[in-house]
């Protein structure tokens, strides 16, 4: 642990920001490597690829359709754009992949999103949709800090280490045991397939809200900023709120509802001519 020079306060050594009064340290190891990712041409197409922009590309970027063929390309690119606080960042992905269901856990008990690798897809989609928001209307807004609240913005649905939040009772059409479901929509999958895999909440963890339990898993590993924190744990529960919404709550959750009311619904889609490309 490190004490903030402006302020006292106590953080984790590799903050590069005070969450408490926005002093950022500088010291040599931390601004040459700050200062690497910002001009190093190879982490600069790394950005470009996670958030889709082009500098021959005027407007909002169109949304990339995210599916289980490609989500685990989508979201490599996403962590590889996270540099300045890589270092936290990179323990908590560890956590996550090692020791929870987070790669391949549903998004839901119910839904387009009930089957495994639900959770990522719905994450990764999220992102995207939250990078398209903020390049149009809040660019002021810091990329990573989009990448994480939206990546993490539903983490709490992998549960806790060794209690996932989703249990999995596998049955198929023909009532044999089937594997999981791989995409949540013809239309995204282009496949179809006889199983239909069904999920009930764990009882034997303690009940939390999921933005609650997000927060409570991601701050263990990372220091936030409070819009951080308030967007990771009110993005699905706005009206809690009473309207006191900060500006990145605000664009996560219209991230958010734009990507389970639109994006996940074909008919919609369709219906209303919303563009979607293929990365």
């Amino acid at each position: 642990m490190k004490k903030c020079p402006d302020c006292g306060m106590v953080i984790a050594n590799q903050a590069i920001r005070c969450p408490k009064c926005k002093f950022t340290f500088t010291s040599e190891e931390e601004t040459a490597g700050a200062s690497d990712a910002v001009v190093t041409p190879q982490a600069a197409a790394v950005s470009a690829a996670a958030t889709g922009k082009s500098d021959k590309v005027a407007g909002i970027m169109p949304m990339i359709e995210v599916n289980k063929d490609n989500v685990d390309t989508l979201y490599a690119q996403l962590k590889a754009a996270i540099v300045k606080r890589k270092t936290e960042f990179d323990h908590f992905i560890e956590f996550l992949e090692n020791r929870t269901s987070w790669l391949t856990a549903p998004a839901e008990v119910k839904g387009n999103l009930a089957c495994e690798k639900g959770l990522l897809i719905r994450s990764v989609a999220v992102a995207k949709q939250l990078l398209r928001i903020k390049d149009t209307i809040m660019p002021q807004l810091d990329e990573e800090s989009a990448i994480i609240i939206a990546l993490f913005h539903e983490v709490g649905k992998v549960g806790i280490e060794g209690k996932p939040l989703f249990i999995q009772e596998e049955t198929s059409a023909l009532g044999s045991t089937s594997t999981l479901g791989l995409s949540f929509s013809s239309r995204l999958s282009g496949t179809s397939s006889s199983s239909t895999p069904s999920y009930s909440v764990n009882s034997k963890l303690v009940h939390m809200n999921v933005g609650v339990r997000s927060l409570f898993l991601v701050s263990q590993y990372m220091l936030l900023s409070d819009d951080e924190a308030q967007a990771i744990s009110y993005a699905s529960d706005v009206d809690l709120l009473g309207g006191k919404l900060s500006p990145y709550t605000l664009l996560l959750s219209t991230a958010l509802q734009m990507q389970k009311t639109i994006y996940e619904d074909a008919d919609v889609v369709s219906g209303y001519s919303f563009t979607i490309i293929n990365p």
